[in-house]
């Protein structure tokens, strides 16, 4: 599992989320979160990413 948090998550309705991390496995979306602390082993991305399922 890959973890990435982003400055900005779009979901599929359009709803912005900010400082969300978002878990990854093989390559593919599983779900996100909000980033309330520091994880370990989390990328930090100043970017938005949209979630397409």
């Amino acid at each position: 599992m890959k973890r990435i948090a982003y400055a900005q998550v779009e979901l599929p309705d359009g709803t912005l989320l900010k400082r969300q991390v978002v878990e990854f496995s093989e390559g593919q979306y599983l779900r996100h979160y909000p980033l309330t602390e520091e994880l370990a082993f989390t990328e930090w991305r100043n970017e938005k990413y949209i979630v397409r399922l």
